[in-house]
């Protein structure tokens, strides 16, 4: 396979993993507090097949260099649940994972499990500002959270939500649609500013239905115009070629 080949299989390559990180965020734009994501693309420039190294002979192929969360914030949704949170300015609500480890997540749709624990929906234990599952007593009502996250009942306080700021977010990796982990030490407590917890809301997704349908149909447009390049240069190939073993 010869070089301009190569080059179209790389941008064909790029085109489809663009398009499967539109199709992700399509698929998620009713998933609680996601992100949405792009991916980013860099020049990768090698040296042209039988050009001079001296005259700087290169060639430019497209390389998938990551993907990137939008961080902006979701909308929030009004839902009328005491234990729903939407938590305003950059924090993660800090939870336990089924396998033990400690995970982080803007979603605040929570509920009580069967062990009186605050737990998200999916079960994953809500854990407090020492890094212990908050406990609830049979008989509590009249659940209250406060604007800093201190969770009291009509039989006392049950903790203070753990919520936890990191330096670098664009480190912390997807796990599932809404969870997070990392390897980041979060910032100390005192250190922690600008977040306020609003309750009986949640945050929605922040992809915009009508920008990543108009992405995708971009895409889509991309990929056939690369298909037909590919095609109208094979075709030109095959009759050089073609003419080439009719020369006598």
């Amino acid at each position: 396979m010869d070089t301009a080949l190569y080059v179209g299989l790389g941008h064909k390559a790029a085109l489809k993993r663009r398009m499967d990180v539109v199709a992700h965020n399509i698929a998620n734009m009713s998933t609680t507090a996601f992100n949405k994501e792009r991916v980013v693309f860099r020049t990768l420039l090698v040296d042209a097949p039988g050009a001079p190294a001296a005259k700087g002979g290169k060639i430019a192929f497209v390389q998938d260099h990551g993907v990137l969360r939008n961080l902006e914030s979701g909308t929030m949704i009004p839902s009328g649940n005491n234990l729903d949170v939407f938590i305003k300015g950059r924090g993660y609500l800090s939870v336990q994972g089924t396998d033990g480890q400690t995970l982080y997540t803007r979603n605040g749709r929570m509920m009580i499990d069967n062990d009186n624990n605050l737990a998200l929906l999916s079960g994953e234990k809500v854990l407090d500002d020492t890094g212990s599952p908050v406990e609830f007593e049979e008989d509590d009502v009249s659940i209250h959270i406060a604007e800093d996250g201190t969770i009291s009942t009509s039989g006392g306080e049950r903790g203070r939500l753990g919520i936890a700021q990191f330096t670098n977010e664009q480190d912390m990796k997807r796990r599932g649609s809404s969870l997070y982990e990392t390897s980041q030490t979060p910032k100390p407590s005192e250190n922690v500013t600008d977040i306020t917890i609003k309750q009986k809301a949640y945050e929605s997704s922040n992809v915009n239905a009508i920008e990543s349908m108009v992405e995708m149909i971009d895409v889509m447009r991309a990929y056939e115009d690369a298909a037909k390049s590919d095609a109208g240069y094979e075709k030109m190939r095959k009759d050089g070629l073609s003419r080439l073993a009719r020369v006598r």
